[in-house]
């Protein structure tokens, strides 16, 4: 057994604790929409009506450019990892 690391201690704390908060801050938002789409009401009906057809429609065209961003940084990232586990 190593000598105790504070550090190590905080990063895992951290990285537990914020993980707990994104995981409940998911769920109540999942929960929150889920709400909002139910029901009879003639207005909630036409809103998911909207949002599947907005679902529906997406166009990747307008986005290709950033795919491609992204692609592209991802690589370069890749490529630097590459190389730091040659030095």
């Amino acid at each position: 057994m190593g000598e105790f690391s504070l550090f190590e201690f905080y990063r895992t704390a951290l990285f537990v604790f914020l993980t707990i908060y994104y995981v409940l801050a998911l769920l109540s938002g999942l929960a929150r929409v889920i709400r909002l789409l139910s029901g009879d009401d003639p207005s909630k009906q036409m809103f998911r009506l909207y949002v599947s057809y907005s679902l529906l429609t997406i166009r990747l065209a307008p986005l290709r450019g950033e795919l491609v961003q992204i692609g592209g940084w991802l690589a370069g990232l890749i490529v630097l990892w590459w190389l730091h586990t040659l030095i």
